[in-house]
């Protein structure tokens, strides 16, 4: 009698503890859901990027470096609904990212974009990072967006100054050529032609 007393007693131990794992698993679950849930708030909040107004040769630039162009048109598209849209997000953008470095048009072509895309790249790749892990680290992820969106108008700005300073250069060298150009004018105009002995018999015969 004791024994079954003893079984009886044992299993309702066990029963009662399953029942507090399940109550606190439960209640872990529903805290996971909930700050997800808030850092899809914040994402949805925060993921906003604006272009940058650029002159007509730099958004030429733009418009034909393909790469780019998807890149960026990726970056625009909100994600809805969920995590894991954000998640599916940055992958496409890790992805596109990647394909920057070797594709840059010649024109701009330089250290200062290629130190910049690589600034911007190693952001897409630690969002992506961030986002996948099982407890979202919100305000790194949000630094990261905002670092994100400062790194593209960044290159926007750098594409516009090499512009810029293209035509600089241009000018310059057109100056000097002009300048070039008139030295030599002026000094036909001051050195006199060489006579020869015949003009100068002829010269004296007059006189």
């Amino acid at each position: 009698m004791k024994s079954i007393t003893s079984l009886c007693l044992l299993l309702f131990v066990l029963f009662s503890a399953c029942k507090d794992d399940d109550k606190t698993h439960q209640l872990e679950i529903t805290k996971a859901l909930k700050e997800r849930e808030l850092v899809f708030n914040t994402l949805n909040k925060t993921w906003n990027f604006t272009p940058k107004r650029l002159s007509p040769e730099s958004q030429a630039i733009e418009n034909n470096w393909n790469e780019w162009r998807l890149f960026v048109s990726e970056l625009d598209q909100k994600p809805k609904a969920t995590i894991g849209a954000f998640q599916r997000k940055t992958k496409m953008l890790v992805q596109k990212a990647t394909l920057l470095e070797s594709t840059i048009p010649a024109r701009i072509d330089k250290p200062q974009i290629k130190s910049r895309l690589s600034a911007m790249i190693t952001k897409v790749k630690a969002l992506h990072t961030f986002l996948n892990l099982d407890r979202i680290p919100e305000k790194k992820v949000v630094e990261l967006i905002t670092d994100l969106n400062i790194e593209v108008i960044a290159i926007q700005d750098q594409i516009d100054e090499i512009v810029r300073r293209s035509h600089i250069q241009k000018e310059e060298g057109e100056q000097e050529m002009l300048n070039s150009i008139g030295g030599g004018a002026n000094m036909s105009e001051t050195v006199k032609p060489v006579e020869t002995p015949k003009e100068i018999e002829e010269q004296g015969i007059l006189k």
